[in-house]
């Protein structure tokens, strides 16, 4: 078993908190879905990130089944930049409602 250091463990909880919030900020919108932008700004304005790139994050959500974009040409790289929609799945939906578990989110 591999030992985290205490640095390493903070950035990990730090990760899976923003990826509970993007997931909790999409029940909040119109039918279960915001702009990135919209996030990212929530995101800085409550103190959890400080650069509007939280590419990494809904990659993670994405690839998991959680989200998914509105936009064929938009993906978690370019999604800030084109103003893009996300929109919580069936399965995020599950999961914000305990139905389902993931560790690596923390709804």
């Amino acid at each position: 078993m591999a030992i985290v250091d205490e640095m390493t463990e903070q950035e990990i909880n730090r990760n899976k908190a923003i990826r509970g919030y993007i997931v909790r900020s999409l029940a909040k919108g119109n039918q279960n879905a915001l702009l990135v932008r919209q996030i990212t700004n929530a995101l800085v304005a409550d103190g959890l990130i400080y650069s509007p790139d939280i590419s990494k994050h809904i990659e993670y959500l994405e690839e998991a089944g959680y989200i998914m974009f509105t936009s064929r040409s938009a993906n978690a790289y370019n999604a800030y930049r084109k103003d893009a929609v996300i929109k919580l799945t069936r399965k995020g939906v599950d999961l914000l409602e305990d139905t389902i578990q993931d560790p690596g989110v923390n709804v």
